[in-house]
């Protein structure tokens, strides 16, 4: 009889966890700051490495049930939401009209609220084609030396880990590098062609690696944040997913 007991107490009690783990809709924005003003402000570094947890979420890929808490729904954890879905689209069109800034990044997924020693982060990598050259702007605008525009740009690699977490609060971190793409040498009769590959690489080094590394406490859900940046901005918008009844009436279900 106490082993019963002790038996309906303990599927209780895990019943009872599964229905108070929260799940959260996070979207984020990326915003790239065009302005040479913007990145001739830092002395960034010649490299970064981006560390890579070993267990790490890349969105849109499965997840291992192992790295998650029991309690926790594995259909609803890290989750990548569809574009139809996404909150900040009107913001994103807006920035879309700038001529010193673009979106480089926009994605949202579903995560359970975790601490920091069960949550996964996210990490992702993807190419960022060159910004669009502008021809209206003012010759204060065209001249590079005076920290606008440049009108040579070249496809950069945009790098980055995410990781929210709950404790008492909503927490952000990211570390993101934003670095010029390696041209790729193509096979040429001209003889100076590996010599034009290898300016364009040196050019690429004294630009160095734009690096943002930062952290957001206390992150007030349905409240959009925003991490400042000299080229690198971050939109936040984190907000409370409510559970289907039929998840909620059946949390041990993976």
């Amino acid at each position: 009889m106490k082993i019963l007991i002790s038996t309906l107490f303990f599927l209780l009690v895990n019943i009872s966890f599964a229905e108070d783990m929260r799940y959260y809709d996070v979207e984020i924005v990326i915003i790239e700051n065009l302005s040479n003003k913007s990145r001739n402000s830092e002395n960034w570094p010649l490299q970064v490495n981006l560390v890579q947890p070993e267990k790490t979420v890349q969105l849109g890929q499965p997840v291992l049930k192992k790295w998650l808490p029991k309690d926790v729904h594995l259909k609803s954890s890290y989750k990548l939401l569809k574009a139809n879905t996404y909150q900040l689209t009107d913001k994103v069109e807006k920035i879309s009209e700038s001529k010193t800034q673009r979106v480089i990044f926009h994605t949202a997924w579903r995560q359970p609220g975790l601490d920091k020693k069960q949550a996964l982060p996210i990490y992702f990598k993807r190419e960022v084609p060159a910004p669009p050259v502008v021809e209206d702007l003012s010759s204060s605008d065209q001249n590079t030396e005076d920290g606008s525009l440049d009108a040579k740009s070249n496809p950069s690699v945009l790098e980055g880990v995410l990781r929210v977490t709950l404790a008492r609060y909503l927490h952000f971190e990211a570390e993101l590098t934003l670095k010029g793409k390696i041209p790729e040498i193509e096979y040429s009769n001209n003889p100076f062609s590996v010599l034009d590959n290898q300016s364009e690489l040196s050019v690429m080094d004294k630009q160095g690696v734009i690096h943002l590394k930062q952290k957001r406490r206390r992150i007030r859900s349905k409240e959009l944040h925003y991490l400042d940046h000299p080229v690198l901005g971050i939109l936040i918008l984190i907000t409370p997913y409510e559970k289907p009844e039929n998840l909620a009436a059946n949390p041990t279900v993976k």
